[in-house]
């Protein structure tokens, strides 16, 4: 076979198989979505005995409130992906349920929790927060060194990493 008819014939296959490879790259799922960097944390302990339990980086869609105890319910999260569920038992530890996502809450767990367990949950959740997302904020929470705690670590790992 002469080469410009080897040419001829083979063309328009080789552009076929270009023009289709393209178009199926073309039409591949996009990447999903980012899931925002979600945390938990109690509040101290307030006068009647019970605590808040609050957080923030949620899905705006229901969730689940976990407790130790077995007491659980469900609840709707606010549009900006924060809540606070007020006069929950003091010495339960917490989680959030969204699908199958699980987020356990820092503080709390025994009346004898230490101050010092409450800040390193804040660095903790701070530090994996920024971590994951750069621009995480904190979550709204009534618990004063767990708050100061998750600004230390959301500093440290935006060094680290953004």
């Amino acid at each position: 076979m002469k080469r410009r008819t080897r040419l001829t014939l083979l063309a328009p296959v080789i552009v076929g198989s270009l023009a289709l490879g393209s178009s199926a790259f073309a039409q591949a799922p996009s990447a999903p979505a980012v899931v925002p960097a979600a945390t938990c944390s109690l509040s101290g302990v307030l006068p009647d005995g019970t605590v808040n339990v609050s957080g923030g980086g949620f899905l705006p869609e229901p969730a689940f409130l976990e407790a130790s105890t077995g007491v659980g319910a469900g609840f709707s999260m606010s549009p900006d992906g924060t809540f606070t569920i007020a006069k929950q038992n003091k010495d339960a530890t917490y989680s959030v349920r969204q699908g199958s996502t699980v987020t356990r809450c820092s503080g709390g767990g025994t009346t004898s929790a230490a101050t010092g367990t409450t800040a390193k949950a804040g660095i903790v959740a701070g530090w994996d927060a920024v971590r994951a997302n750069c621009a995480a904020t904190a979550p709204a929470s009534a618990n004063e060194q767990f708050s100061q705690g998750w600004t230390k670590g959301a500093a440290v790992a935006k060094e680290a990493f953004c």
